[in-house]
């Protein structure tokens, strides 16, 4: 009970225990949109129509790091660094945007293009028409980055959650109405332009009507900063969501739509214990660009101290739930659907994330510190380690091959996350010590 008062306390007292309430709301909503879509179309459907969607959703979220390009890492950066300069920011701000447009139709017209090739790679007519559609929503995600991160920037972490959770209720109210409709599979991956659409009208909004923004112009030299930055964010990026999807992707490629579906389901309860550190870990970020920036080491020292009381219990606590709800989905619920295929996957995954769990929140540490090419590095390590050991093991272990790559690929991450913050900035996250030498 002492951790539950001590919650409390800090909920009560402190703005970054309430950003991670409003954060952790947020993420309420996407973890019910998660299991909800999965469990609709499992329930209506069956597994083969499940591996269709999680198909086309990999490779929209591969895609859509191409199409954001990184600039969102750098208006995150920027925003917090030029917090008090509303006219810097402002032009910061709007240079992003026009960019963020610009890529994220042309990216959409190339997925576009390359449909038919990859429904030929995956052997489904099915799945390419699911990725066409789903490809309709990159034109507008870059711009829902860069607004979402321009928020998250300036700690406007009540917005940034509220339309974070607006666009997955979007995306699951949209699958919903198609999967219980006598409508085709393909036509659920239209939920992410719709949801798109949405966010960007009601980002876009808020913005103006908060009075976040100022009257400026697009520079060359925002731009030039951008795409420098962005480009190295973008690698850091890329990998990173290549490594959430790349285990989904090669099971289809290796094996069928089935597994795909049987896999994705027990990964998608997983992602979204992930993503509870991912919340804390967008709170924890507009504060370790300012830490880092004024050598205010001591903040970034408390952070680690608040991530090592916290969140080891409480993610420990989650996992064994989710594996108690997936027994009761699996056994009780949905028995005929053979979902206990996915349990050991499920324990695999849950072990990985649990074991690096307090590190996590900070794993994007190199890249608000200003040191977007060893982010790069860490993520490009991380999705190698897990494209490795899946090529190698899926033949050996079936699924559970995939999800035993998965679970290396945390360890490298933290691994080089751990030896980065040490070697760069002089601070040892393990026993949460600065060498004051290498901070200098």
């Amino acid at each position: 009970m002492q951790i539950f008062s001590l919650i409390y306390k800090n909920l009560k007292q402190y703005k970054l225990s309430q950003d991670i309430a409003w954060s952790m709301g947020s993420f309420f909503i996407l973890a019910i949109s998660g299991i909800a879509i999965n469990i609709v179309i499992t329930v209506n459907r069956d597994a083969t129509e499940l591996g269709i969607f999680n198909l086309a959703y990999a490779i929209y979220i591969v895609a859509s790091q191409f199409a954001v390009w990184g600039i969102h890492y750098s208006v995150l950066r920027f925003s917090a660094f030029y917090k008090e300069d509303l006219i810097k920011r402002s032009s910061m701000l709007i240079t992003a945007c026009i960019l963020a447009f610009c890529l994220g139709l042309s990216i959409a017209l190339i997925v576009i293009l390359i449909t038919p090739i990859l429904g030929t790679l995956f052997d489904s007519y099915a799945t390419g028409l699911a990725i066409y559609y789903a490809a309709l929503g990159l034109v507008l995600f870059p711009l829902n980055k860069v607004l979402l991160a321009y928020l998250n920037g300036l700690r406007e972490m009540r917005y940034f959650s509220l339309l974070q959770a607006l666009r997955y209720s979007m995306i699951m109210l949209v699958v919903s109405i198609i999967v219980i409709s006598p409508l085709a599979i393909e036509f659920s991956t239209t939920s992410f332009l719709i949801a798109e659409t949405t966010t960007t009208i009601a980002a876009l909004f808020i913005i103006f009507n908060k009075r976040l923004v100022a009257k400026a112009f697009i520079t060359l030299g925002w731009v030039k900063q951008h795409l420098a930055f962005g480009s190295k964010g973008l690698l850091s990026g890329m990998f990173t969501e290549i490594n959430s999807r790349v285990d989904v992707i090669l099971i289809g490629f290796f094996f069928n739509e089935h597994a795909t579906g049987i896999y994705s389901f027990a990964a998608m309860l997983v992602d979204g214990l992930y993503h509870i550190l991912a919340m804390i870990r967008i709170n924890f970020n507009p504060i370790l660009v300012s830490a880092t920036r004024d050598c205010n080491w001591e903040k970034a020292r408390t952070l680690r101290a608040y991530s090592k009381k916290f969140i080891f219990p409480i993610i420990l606590i989650l996992a064994i739930l989710i594996i108690g709800a997936y027994l009761f989905l699996a056994v009780w619920l949905i028995p005929n659907k053979n979902l206990l295929e996915g349990l050991p996957s499920l324990c695999i995954l849950l072990l990985g994330v649990v074991g690096v769990s307090i590190f996590v929140p900070f794993d994007n540490l190199m890249i608000v510190s200003g040191h977007p090419g060893y982010q790069a590095l860490q993520q490009l390590a991380t999705v190698g380690i897990n494209i490795l050991a899946a090529i190698m093991l899926l033949p050996l272990l079936g699924i559970e091959g995939a999800a035993l790559g998965t679970a290396f690929s945390y360890i490298t991450n933290i691994t080089l996350l751990l030896l980065f913050a040490y070697r760069i900035l002089g601070w040892q996250l393990l026993t949460n010590q600065t060498n004051i030498l290498a901070v200098r």
